[in-house]
């Protein structure tokens, strides 16, 4: 018994190493793009902002007004982007914690006595 316990336990924490590794993977990933994918954006609107600044030099104040607003407006649309990403994120370790539910449910029937009711009948 205690043998096939160390052994279920030994395969969990594989399958538990597995599913992290694949997390930490999936994560370092995106972290990578969005980083590369913001400093892309920052720099294209920086030189795109400056471009429409110089290029109606007379009218600057009202200019950069129009591209503060609109660089507003694109971070509170990619912020609640952000968050509706982070509500819908899949949980973390699914075949882990599914595996560990169904242990836990073997291991109550194993373990649970019968009730006096079955015994009556």
């Amino acid at each position: 018994m205690r043998e096939a316990l160390g052994g279920l336990i030994a395969t969990r924490f594989s399958l538990f190493g597995l599913e992290l590794r694949d997390e930490l993977d999936r994560v370092a990933m995106m972290v990578g793009l969005a980083i590369a994918a913001a400093f892309s954006l920052v720099m294209a609107l920086s030189f795109l902002s400056l471009s429409i600044l110089f290029g109606f030099w007379a009218y600057r104040i009202w200019v950069c007004a129009i591209v503060a607003v609109v660089f507003l407006g694109i971070g509170a649309l990619t912020w609640l982007k952000v968050r509706q990403l982070m509500n819908a994120a899949a949980d973390p370790f699914p075949f882990t914690s599914e595996e560990f539910a169904n242990d836990r449910k073997l291991i109550e029937a194993a373990f649970t006595t019968p009730s006096r009711n079955s015994e009556a009948e």
